[in-house]
């Protein structure tokens, strides 16, 4: 492994890790500012809920102590009194729901919700799947939503293109620091190895060969060889060495023809060899040609039909699948496209995240003008989404009656007031003003009897 990018892969599960943990910290900061804003509401609406009660109190003490003065006082301490009833009354009803009032244990019916609590958490489960996840519910959203057409404008969008593209270089660069180094080197040797010894290379180069041979392409592949060749032999380096190496191989005896063989020999056989090679090539029917055609096609012949040449090429193929230069040249391959990998996705202008972003653009246009496709999405949506909400909305009914048991009577308690106290307190409020009101018709009804 490459110490720099095992560094800068640990350095960026580092940071990912500590960006998690800040997230973390946020969103933990979030809910907690989230529940004092609810009890702030939730202490709000019970001061006024029983300053109402008491100023209804007041009131009442008042206006029947002063009824003598103005005729008007006694509609007031009826009013009062009947308001103090209905507050006093649905106090008691509001409270009795999670605990037992003025904390008298004994009383029937009071803290109804910490006592049927498990009955509670499995009707809730229940009326969640069954009304919130039926499946004709899940069917008729799924008409009404057109997922197609939302996610055609959602996706061709930059900025939600972009934001994708980040969240999906993301991913992959992390998923790419959690990879095993030798698990993945032993697994794409394995793999190459299993692939070249699966591969018969004596009929496939037999098919690549005759295929050549029938289109005419095999004589342009000797031109490419001869022209090449041609430019070797004439290159004053490669005389040089043929020079010395006729100098040092002659058998002469006599050290000044030796010297005067190996000093023009070499330059002249490559010399001669590299204008017959020209002539070959610039000569399409040269017979030198036909020799190679009936040679390929005798070669061609052995590849497909004779079993020593196939015995052969599969014993060159295991030497080949077995040999560590193999092995090596793999790991070095994965090492490079790591490295590269790694660097670009790191990269603040990355090209993989680009190269999503355009494509997630892309798809977003093909989608939103292709009616068939869009078409074809919405019915598979119709058909599996149902399917997959049906199998799993029992789980999800049996999650939150789970969850909801989990709880202690407190925290169940607790958790319900700050949802909905303060909306309960509104009850206490109405039921003091509708007293109050009865209170005054009831008052006029005695006058009027």
């Amino acid at each position: 492994m490459n110490p720099e990018t095992d560094t800068e892969t640990e350095a960026g599960l580092e940071t990912h890790t500590v960006v998690a943990r800040n997230t973390s910290a946020a969103m933990a900061e979030q809910r907690a500012a989230r529940t004092e804003a609810k009890r702030r509401k939730l202490r709000i609406a019970r001061r006024r809920a029983t300053g109402l009660l008491l100023a209804s109190a007041v009131a009442y003490v008042l206006a029947t102590h002063f009824g003598h003065v103005h005729a008007a006082l006694p509609w007031v301490a009826a009013f009062a009194e009947a308001a103090m009833v209905g507050a006093l009354a649905d106090w008691y009803a509001v409270v009795a729901l999670f605990r037992h009032p003025l904390g008298i244990r004994r009383l029937p019916h009071t803290a109804i919700i910490p006592r049927n609590k498990d009955r509670i958490a499995d009707n809730l489960g229940e009326f969640i799947q069954g009304e919130f996840f039926s499946r004709e519910r899940i069917e008729g959203l799924v008409e009404t939503v057109d997922p197609a057409a939302r996610a055609a404008r959602w996706l061709r969008s930059p900025e939600n293109a972009a934001r994708l593209a980040a969240w999906l270089r993301t991913g992959v660069r992390n998923a790419g620091g959690l990879l095993n180094e030798h698990e993945v080197r032993t697994y794409l040797r394995r793999t190459v190895s299993r692939h070249l010894l699966s591969t018969d290379l004596a009929a496939l180069a037999g098919r690549v060969l005759a295929s050549l041979t029938r289109s005419g392409r095999h004589q342009e592949v000797l031109d490419l060889l001869l022209r090449y060749s041609a430019g070797q032999l004439r290159r004053p380096e490669l005389q040089q060495t043929l020079n010395e190496i006729f100098a040092e191989k002659l058998p002469l005896y006599f050290q000044r023809l030796k010297h005067w063989a190996g000093t023009k020999g070499g330059a002249f056989t490559a010399r001669t060899v590299a204008e017959l090679f020209e002539e070959i090539e610039q000569n399409p029917q040269h017979p030198l040609r036909g020799h190679f055609d009936d040679w390929l096609r005798e070669f061609i012949d052995k590849l497909q039909n004779d079993p020593e040449y196939r015995w052969r090429l599969e014993q060159l193929t295991e030497k080949i699948a077995e040999h560590p230069a193999l092995y090596r040249y793999v790991d070095g391959v994965w090492r490079e496209w790591r490295d590269a990998a790694l660097a670009d996705l790191a990269a603040e202008d990355s090209r993989f995240e680009a190269f999503l972003a355009r494509q997630v653009v892309r798809f977003g246009q093909v989608l939103e003008d292709d009616e068939i496709m869009r078409r074809w999405v919405n019915e598979r949506a119709r058909t599996y989404a149902p399917q997959v909400v049906e199998r799993y909305r029992h789980r999800l009914g049996e999650f939150i009656s789970a969850k909801m048991k989990e709880w202690n009577e407190t925290e169940l308690v607790e958790k319900l007031e700050l949802n909905i106290g303060a909306d309960l307190q509104y009850i206490r409020i109405n039921g003091a003003l509708v007293g109050g009101l009865v209170g005054l018709a009831l008052h006029a009804i005695s006058l009027w009897l």
